[in-house]
C-alpha cells in the first residue's frame, strides 16, 4: 500500500487539499493529514482521486501505464507534453 500511497499523495499535491475537499466528502484537514502520512488513506479518498484523474487510475493502483488505452502517469504526461503536470490540475490555467 505504501507505493499506492506515494502515488496518491503525488496526485493530492497536484490538486491540493483545499480543492480536493471541495470535490468530495473528505475535509481539508484530513487531506492535509494524509499528505503528511499521519493517517491511512481510505477507499473513498482514492475514489475521489480516480474521479478527478481517471487517466491515472491504472498507474495509481499498480504503478503501470498503458498509453494506448489512455492510462498514463503524471511523469509520462509531463515528458510527452512539455508542460509540467506536477503543479497544475486539470482545468487550471497556467500562471
Amino acid at each position: 500500500m505504501d507505493e499506492i500511497l506515494d502515488r496518491a499523495i503525488q496526485l493530492l499535491r497536484m490538486m491540493g487539499p483545499k480543492k480536493l475537499s471541495q470535490l468530495g466528502e473528505t475535509s481539508h484537514e484530513r487531506w492535509k493529514t494524509i499528505s503528511k502520512r499521519a493517517v491511512r488513506m481510505n477507499t473513498e479518498e482514492i475514489d475521489v482521486l480516480v474521479k478527478i484523474y481517471p487517466q491515472y487510475a491504472l498507474w495509481l493502483a499498480s504503478g503501470q501505464i498503458a498509453p494506448e488505452f489512455g492510462q498514463t502517469s503524471p511523469e509520462y504526461d509531463e515528458a510527452h507534453s512539455g508542460v509540467s503536470t506536477t503543479s497544475k490540475a486539470p482545468g487550471q490555467s497556467p500562471s
